[in-house]
């Protein structure tokens, strides 16, 4: 039996190793906007005991926007980083997204459709 003196040093593979930085630090910064806009509003719904001081209103926001980064940074997050990537850098799905004939917007007529045969 072999025996094994370290323990393997595998990394994760990233989806988005290939992307650009800066393609990669705008969608993280959309995401991240709009996490801490959820966890805003969110903060909103929760019913408090007596009125927030300004610095716990401060507080509070620095902690949503802590959040919201790490949410952002996260590989799975809320899903708008993707969803930004897609539309300014399609290349990062790979080249199987890229050949997917599945939907094409281009392929669509105006003919076809429901009701159109």
């Amino acid at each position: 039996m072999t025996r094994i003196s370290q323990p393997l040093n595998i990394q994760p593979i990233s989806r988005r190793q290939h992307v650009p930085k800066e393609y990669l630090e705008v969608a993280e910064g959309m995401e991240t906007q709009f996490a801490q806009h959820l966890l805003t509003e969110m903060r909103k719904t929760v019913d408090k005991n007596s009125p927030s001081s300004s610095a716990q209103k401060i507080y509070e926001s620095m902690q949503d926007l802590e959040r919201a980064k790490i949410i952002a940074k996260s590989d799975h997050g809320l899903g708008v980083k993707d969803l930004v990537l897609d539309q300014i850098y399609p290349a990062h799905r790979g080249q199987a997204y890229l050949n997917n004939d599945t939907f094409r917007p281009e392929s669509i007529s105006s003919t076809t459709g429901e009701g159109n045969e």
